[in-house]
């Protein structure tokens, strides 16, 4: 199975269009950024408790938590709501890939880090990056949103490689009797 047979060269990672940044953004608008931030947080507490840790760490780095924190949760519901309308789920980041990526982030240096993952956002979703600066440049600390962005898409994609290489692992996997997987 090729990267392109696993969902393009982020694994399972949805490329986002700008219908759904609009309608997650008139949702803000309808329903009022309360009750969607409520249940965007539950959603996360629920089903990616890392990525939702991440995305208050950074946006307490940052400063107005709450406003950054909207729109990191803005991001995981484009790509969410992008992930369900092909069928699947978004990956659950582990504590392990969490890791892996601070690491990463450590060792390149935060400029350097934002750059190459901005770089790799650019390549494999330029939707979601335009909304990612679009956001960001409406704030004082551009570099420290964008930073946390990075982060979590980061995150998100290496998960969803490490995901697709454990199906992957699985489909080649000999059955009960021994044989090779057809």
């Amino acid at each position: 199975m090729t990267t392109t047979e696993m969902g393009g060269a982020s694994g399972d990672l949805p490329l986002i269009d700008e219908r759904l940044w609009e309608r997650v953004a008139r949702d803000f608008d309808e329903i009022g950024p309360e009750a969607c931030m409520a249940e965007l947080l539950d959603e996360l507490l629920a089903h990616n408790p890392h990525y939702l840790e991440m995305a208050m760490r950074s946006a307490r780095d940052v400063g107005d938590s709450e406003r950054i924190l909207s729109g990191f949760a803005m991001f995981y519901r484009i790509l969410w709501l992008s992930a369900r309308e092909r069928g699947r789920p978004l990956p659950r980041i582990t504590p392990e890939t969490r890791d892996a990526i601070a690491a990463l982030a450590g060792e390149c240096g935060e400029a350097q880090f934002v750059r190459l993952a901005t770089q790799t956002l650019l390549d494999e979703n330029p939707g979601l990056l335009q909304m990612a600066d679009s956001f960001a440049s409406r704030h004082d600390d551009y570099l420290g949103i964008m930073q946390g962005f990075a982060l979590l898409y980061k995150s998100l994609s290496a998960q969803a490689v490490i995901d697709g290489l454990g199906v992957l692992a699985q489909r080649r996997a000999p059955d009960r009797k021994g044989r090779p997987a057809k």
